[in-house]
């Protein structure tokens, strides 16, 4: 991981979480025991004063991050490093082993109880379902105050408190003595971001706090977050599926796919230039609130992989229409394209050419058994056929993954190419991608794709967005904005997509 000069207040090393599946059979009790990947080797890092936002579908391991981060569960391995000193942050930079004591004070996941608890302080979140996170018997003084006492405070100080916390969200007194059933979803998530506030933390892990929430409710929000970032000099972590929202409130980026980060960029930086194939299909995925306007809409083939068993090479080259030899097609995945392609019902080359069997040797190796034995003229075709194919369907990439083929009297012998494992690569000083079309090592096998990279690259802020880049300026100026603001007149508008501009 590549590191700035700047000061930063949290850094994550190589985490890993792992859940294992119980199942309760005695065949998983004496066999090899089964993991969900929720989190697969991440490492980021969060400056002071930034808020980062942490976008991607559901179930690719956002939440499990966000509550890594602030120890709320332990994880597989890895290491997590909260306000380190200068001469602290350069040994993580360069990769010195910490003393003792160090890991003992900076190192969150090796302090003591005594000292976690002090550290709790700093580090706070806010869940994404009011309704389930504020408990339904206390009131609202009750469930604000509940940390302010538990770290020393006095109940009548701590109403004092609560009071002036509410305020600073906009809410009411009143509120104090209600119960969260009583109130409204947009006053429960303030009412939430109020106790969170309560031990004035450095970190706030905010996850999905506007999900639940209508848009002129989200607008008020959202300002809000704004509005307490500077009070309080906020550093956050902030999760959500809506790339509009995180657009308007984050300084930094990152996606994740199947537990694994595979962009981190500045957000102005990342809706100019996307990189990475999945990226692109989220960002073209973004509502246009303009019935008149199209978009190039990229749709994902095929289901999410299982994070249990997730792809080999890089998790997404199953779905992707870029994908390429050592991407990391497996024999099990060329199997099931082979089976489909070389059905001698789909061609009449391969009328008399029937498969008796498909066996898969290893992960790199299969042998298809044939009723007779098979000439040069059966080779010859059977070869441009899986050429023909490869390019049809994203699915029928694996054959993509093939790099010899034999034959001996009845039996074709398949050979697959290595794989290789993407890591983050530095594109400039504010992007990182983790996809190896951008892999230096990898240029003889994407030497002829450049037009694929280069439509790759076609994807830039309006042209995912919208078709319409052929109107003049004139034209643009007159598309209408819907504004959503609070009582007071905020800053927030939900606008066309293609006039906002990035932060």
């Amino acid at each position: 991981m590549e590191y700035s000069d700047d000061k930063y207040l949290v850094i994550a090393n190589n985490i890993k979480k792992y859940f294992e599946i119980k199942t309760g059979s005695l065949i998983s009790t004496f066999s090899n025991k089964l993991y969900v990947k929720a989190v697969d080797d991440v490492s980021i890092a969060i400056k002071k004063g930034e808020v980062v936002g942490l976008v991607g579908e559901s179930g690719c391991g956002k939440t499990t991050l966000g509550r890594l981060l602030i120890n709320l569960i332990k994880p597989t391995s890895g290491a997590l490093y909260f306000n380190p000193p200068d001469e602290v942050l350069y040994k993580i930079k360069k990769g010195i082993e910490l003393s003792k004591e160090e890991l003992k004070v900076y190192s969150v996941y090796h302090m003591k109880k005594k000292r976690m608890r002090e550290q709790r302080k700093h580090m706070q979140i806010v869940f994404q379902d009011p309704v389930s996170s504020l408990d339904p018997k206390y009131l609202i003084k009750d469930i604000i105050a509940e940390p302010l006492v538990s770290y020393g405070y006095r109940t009548r100080e701590a109403y004092t408190k609560v009071a002036v916390l509410l305020e600073k969200v906009r809410l009411n007194k009143e509120v104090m003595n209600k119960f969260p059933h009583e109130l409204s979803g947009g006053q429960r998530q303030r009412v939430a971001v109020c106790r969170a506030l309560a031990l004035n933390p450095q970190f706030l892990v905010l996850d999905e706090p506007t999900s639940a929430l209508d848009v002129s409710v989200q607008a008020q929000v959202l300002n809000l977050l704004e509005d307490l970032r500077e009070e309080f000099n906020l550093t956050m972590l902030f999760i959500t599926h809506h790339l509009l929202v995180v657009r308007h409130i984050a300084d930094r980026i990152i996606v994740m796919y199947l537990g694994k980060v595979v962009e981190i960029s500045e957000t102005s930086e990342i809706f100019k230039k996307t990189m990475h194939p999945y990226t692109i299909s989220l960002l073209s995925a973004v509502p246009v609130p303009n019935p008149k306007v199209k978009r190039d809409r990229i749709l994902l083939e095929g289901d999410v992989p299982s994070p249990i068993n997730p792809p080999k090479g890089c998790n997404f080259h199953t779905r992707c229409r870029f994908a390429f030899e050592k991407c990391g097609w497996t024999s099990k995945e060329l199997t099931e394209v082979l089976r489909s392609v070389l059905n001698p019902e789909r061609y009449l080359e391969l009328h008399h050419t029937k498969i008796d069997s498909i066996h898969i040797i290893d992960e790199k190796n299969i042998t298809v058994k044939y009723s007779i034995a098979l000439t040069d003229t059966d080779i010859e075709n059977i070869k441009r056929i899986l050429n023909t194919e490869k390019n049809k369907k994203v699915k029928d990439r694996a054959l993509y993954g093939i790099r010899e083929i034999t034959w001996n009297g009845n039996q074709l012998f398949i050979k697959l190419h290595d794989y290789a494992e993407p890591k983050l690569i530095n594109i400039n000083e504010q992007h990182q991608v983790s996809c190896l079309l951008y892999d230096d090592s990898m240029k003889e096998y994407i030497k002829d794709k450049n037009k694929e990279i280069e439509l790759l690259h076609h994807f830039s802020e309006e042209s995912i967005f919208t078709n319409d880049t052929n109107k003049s300026d004139t034209d643009k100026q007159k598309a209408k904005s819907t504004t959503a603001s609070d009582q007071t007149g905020k800053r927030f508008k939900i606008r066309i997509i293609r006039e906002i501009k990035p932060k």
